[in-house]
């Protein structure tokens, strides 16, 4: 793909899926690794997607303080690092936006990002401090809108087995969870020592 196209467009709060955007992904023919980023709006997601691509451009930036991405957006580009694979990068509306001022649709755009994703990278901006560590806390909430199903009170143990089992198989598709902080200015030191990034 030359640019990202809109894989799920969000219109008054309604979310509904791109027929064109289908017709790529039912034409890639080898694995694919998908990598979503998610985070409070005006963070600099787009950005971070297009140096993921390794292009100047592509999801579109805004420089005002009105976010710019809709719904989620997909670049499917050949896989950097691992030949005969496609990476799929997905950039989401961010989170928070007053002028939306719509959690329910926050939360499904994130819920659809969790599900889509193979890695999901959450963005945000400073320092790891109090705020950040309740804006993490808010996306964390969200993912109570993905329930993995509980046995039925009266189920034979069987039954209880075989959904356990499914619970499971359904659980290890959760993505890989990465946490991104930009624009971080403070020494890595802890006690006068260096530490790393990670």
């Amino acid at each position: 793909m030359d640019a990202p196209v809109c894989l799920i467009e969000n219109v008054d709060g309604k979310l509904t899926v791109c027929p064109d955007a289908l017709t790529i992904l039912q034409k890639i023919d080898q694995p694919v690794v998908v990598v979503g980023v998610v985070g409070l709006y005006r963070t600099g997601k787009s950005y971070l997607m297009n140096k993921l691509a390794g292009k100047q451009q592509g999801f579109a930036l805004g420089a005002t303080i009105q976010s710019k991405t809709k719904g989620i957006w997909m670049w499917a580009l050949p896989h950097p690092a691992r030949r005969g694979q496609t990476l799929v990068l997905l950039d989401t509306e961010g989170l928070g936006d007053v002028e939306k001022g719509d959690q329910k649709n926050d939360a499904w755009i994130f819920s659809l990002a969790i599900l889509l994703s193979s890695t999901l990278v959450y963005n945000s901006r400073g320092t790891i401090d109090n705020q950040a560590v309740e804006n993490l806390q808010y996306v964390t909430e969200l993912t109570e809108r993905i329930k993995v199903k509980s046995p039925a009170s009266g189920a034979s143990s069987s039954e209880d087995d075989e959904d356990e089992g499914a619970d499971a198989m359904f659980v290890q598709f959760f993505p890989n969870f990465i946490w991104t902080v930009r624009d971080f200015t403070l020494e890595l030191k802890i006690n006068s020592r260096a530490v790393t990034p990670d």
